[in-house]
């Protein structure tokens, strides 16, 4: 009997613990909850205040203009026709300005413009106006291959020229081949003067050498493609010097930046200089988002221009 009552005793009490820890631990929970609750307003509202500080800043910083800046550009950057324009006067800035602000300008307007190859990095413009336009018989150099046949293989396809495509580091290819019964191969590249390069051993020839060695002394070529990483800089005088230059309808080239010292540019500017004194124009320019970004005065600018030039 006592046993039985000892039992029941210990029971009631367990249960009376157990209501009391529960009781106890409702109490805590709701605590905690109020806590977090609390805790989760502060945090909104501190959210609120630096959306508020960093909308504000912005704000505020759009606000900020300084048309020094652009008046500075407008004033020593000069993005008409360069052949009455005394380069050697310049100052560095000014020769700086002018070629970041002269390359990234067209100037002159052609109605239909067809791109050729690829939509990315490849593609090249063609104007076709009538008066510029490639009709058969005709005839198209494409230097800077790399293995992307895109553009000569469309431009063959569609206008029906010949494409001439140009590369010496393309070392799997063969000296020579046609790719097509229109797109023919050589493994040569374009520069100021004809040579060996003792380095890699491509060969290097001028553009008079190369219309030469094709037969086309005479022959008027209807359009030039070039993507030479920086040797342009060398085989545009000489195109321009030899009067090879005159007999090309369309020119499309990619202008390489790798420095801002005045002996850099001023040469480069005179080059450009010597391609428009023969008549050519910029119907079309597109800054290439492949190359290396430069940040030079007043804003940043890419290193890689494509030009698209036409002479009517």
């Amino acid at each position: 009997m006592c046993n039985i009552q000892l039992r029941c005793m210990l029971s009631r009490f367990r249960v009376r613990l157990n209501n009391a820890d529960l009781s106890r631990m409702s109490s805590l929970l709701i605590k905690i909850l109020i806590l977090l609750g609390v805790a989760a307003a502060a945090v909104f509202v501190l959210f609120q205040l630096g959306s508020s500080a960093a909308s504000f800043t912005f704000e505020f910083r759009e606000d900020v203009i300084d048309l020094n800046i652009l008046n500075t550009v407008r004033r020593e950057a000069n993005v008409g026709n360069l052949s009455d324009v005394n380069l050697d006067e310049l100052s560095t800035r000014e020769l700086l300005l002018t070629m970041h602000s002269h390359i990234d300008n067209a100037n002159t307007m052609c109605n239909r413009k067809i791109r050729m190859g690829y939509t990315g990095d490849g593609g090249w413009e063609i104007c076709d106006d009538p008066d510029v336009r490639p009709r058969v018989p005709c005839i198209i150099y494409s230097f800077g291959i790399s293995y992307d046949f895109s553009f000569d293989d469309d431009a063959a396809k569609l206008y029906g020229c010949h494409v001439y495509s140009f590369d010496p580091s393309m070392r799997r290819e063969k000296d020579f081949y046609d790719r097509s019964s229109h797109v023919h191969f050589y493994k040569i590249g374009l520069s100021g003067t004809t040579y060996v390069n003792q380095d890699n051993k491509w060969l290097l020839m001028t553009f008079r050498d190369i219309r030469e060695k094709l037969g086309h002394t005479n022959t008027t070529v209807d359009i030039v493609k070039m993507d030479i990483e920086s040797s342009e800089w060398e085989a545009l005088p000489e195109m321009v010097a030899s009067g090879e230059l005159r007999r090309v309808k369309q020119l499309l080239l990619e202008y390489h930046l790798v420095d801002q010292t005045r002996d850099y540019l001023l040469p480069r500017l005179k080059a450009i200089q010597a391609v428009e004194s023969v008549g050519f124009q910029k119907f079309y320019v597109h800054k290439n988002h492949a190359c290396t970004v430069s940040s030079v005065f007043p804003v940043t600018r890419t290193r890689c221009y494509e030009v698209h030039y036409l002479k009517r």
